[in-house]
């Protein structure tokens, strides 16, 4: 009896231990159904973006007394005399012996804007770290939700270039000195403030014509740093998959540099090309939302692999040069990732 009652206890003893073995296992941190915190790390690939440039500023309209090389204007008498200090110009080739000799270029086309860039695309690295908070079931498989915090990194960089031709008069307009010396050039007079005299009555001069081409050229490049925050779902499939969804906020700051280059040719030697240029850099904080969905695939009980499709919603960053506008729009965006992800 006794030898007996030793068996018994010896086996309830052993039958204990191995719960208790069974238990720790189950609760071990390397088991990826009970991690409470993990990392993805990847890379990913986003489209759907827009890229253009837009004219913003109307061109000048013909307006008496305003030249391309200049302006001739009454002062707060409104002509009295005849004369106006509120006159400037901007190169002293205009003068002309007693008289100072205006030019505008009249009916030039130029492109209004340019929509051929390269495909925006954004590729490049991805990190994420995400922590579990509840558990629940969903018929009868354990669905886990919790909060992730990720950031990104992508760059693009494209050029676009168009041209116009018109046909285009010069009109020249010449303005007497009255015997004085005009101040260097360039000089530009304002209308309260006094300052030399000259007379306010064009005297027309021929008018030249040409055959014209306006062409417009934009480099465009910006690096983008994506931080997002959101909520996640994942629901076992099988002990080996499980699918997943993540919702949150997303906010991109965007810092880009375009270069606005503008010339204007013409047929007709006499009439003098302009080359225009301007290299403006913005940056900006671009809000919006995402939505991730993905499917995960154990490799090892810490490590699995995962592929996600997703769709996001941000603004656009903004960038004025010359006349116009470069925007590179994010609008509704979808795109890939895929990596390891690394439960802990």
């Amino acid at each position: 009896m006794k030898f007996v009652r030793s068996l018994s206890r010896s086996a309830l003893l052993l039958s204990g231990t191995l719960t208790s073995c069974s238990l720790w296992a189950q609760e071990s941190p390397y088991d990826l159904e009970k991690a409470g915190w993990f990392i993805r790390t990847g890379a990913y690939l986003q489209t759907g973006m827009s890229m253009s440039v837009n004219r913003v500023v109307a061109p000048t309209p013909i307006t008496p007394g305003l030249y391309d090389n200049g302006f001739v204007q009454p002062d707060i008498s409104q002509g009295a005399g005849g004369l106006t200090w509120n006159w400037g110009y901007t190169d002293n080739s205009q003068i002309v012996g007693d008289q100072l000799e205006f030019s505008r270029v009249e009916g030039l086309a130029t492109v209004n804007s340019l929509e051929n860039f390269e495909n925006p695309t954004l590729f490049g690295p991805e990190i994420l770290v995400g922590f579990e908070f509840y558990t629940f079931e969903i018929k009868n498989r354990t669905a886990r939700f919790g909060f992730e915090i990720g950031a990104r990194f992508g760059n693009y960089s494209g050029s676009d270039r168009s041209s116009v031709s018109s046909d285009v008069a010069l009109k020249r307009d010449r303005y007497s000195l009255g015997g004085i010396v005009p101040p260097e050039a360039p000089y530009f007079g304002l209308p309260d403030v006094p300052g030399p005299l000259i007379s306010l009555t064009p005297i027309p001069q021929n008018t030249r014509f040409s055959r014209a081409h306006s062409g417009l050229a934009t480099e465009f490049e910006a690096d983008f740093y994506t931080a997002r925050f959101g909520a996640w779902l994942n629901v076992p499939l099988s002990e080996k998959w499980t699918v997943g969804a993540s919702l949150g906020f997303t906010s991109i700051y965007a810092y880009g540099t375009a270069t606005f280059t503008q010339v204007t040719t013409y047929d007709n030697p006499l009439f003098v090309p302009v080359t225009q240029t301007a290299r403006q850099s913005e940056g900006d904080w671009l809000p919006g939302a995402y939505l991730q969905f993905r499917g995960e695939y154990r490799i090892l009980d810490w490590m699995s692999a995962y592929l996600s499709a997703e769709c996001a919603n941000n603004g656009a960053l903004r960038i004025n040069g010359l006349d116009y506008q470069a925007k590179f729009d994010f609008g509704f965006t979808y795109g890939a990732s895929g990596g390891l992800l690394f439960s802990f």
